[in-house]
């Protein structure tokens, strides 16, 4: 599990092509869990060109702990090209307030080796 902070910072993925994805975050503010309620979060995967590839499913894990989740179906990573790097961003918004918490690189991996 990562442990957010409200200043960012770069989170890198390596991705299965054809696999579900799913991470799990803590949001923080000056080491302490961040109560999160009423918060909206969104993240995509973009080319390194700005072209929309696939948005996360994000899900509130436990709200007043701060925790909440982020996937991929297999059916969203079988868009992706493996060898190629994409972008990757999230975003959370509260009280009409947008602000960026994680960005990084995903480096998508072969497919999956067991059938």
């Amino acid at each position: 599990m990562v442990i957010l902070s409200n200043t960012g910072e770069r989170v890198d993925f390596n991705l299965v092509r054809n696999a579900g994805f799913a991470r799990t975050f803590t949001h923080k503010t000056n080491g302490v869990a961040t109560n999160i309620t009423g918060y909206t979060f969104a993240a995509q995967i973009r080319t390194t060109a700005g072209a929309l590839v696939a948005s996360f499913t994000i899900t509130t894990v436990n709200a007043a702990q701060g925790t909440f989740s982020v996937a991929l179906s297999a059916a969203q990573t079988s868009a992706l090209t493996a060898g190629t790097t994409y972008l990757w961003s999230l975003e959370q918004t509260v009280s009409s307030l947008t602000s960026e918490l994680l960005r990084g690189y995903v480096q998508v991996v072969l497919d999956e080796v067991t059938a």
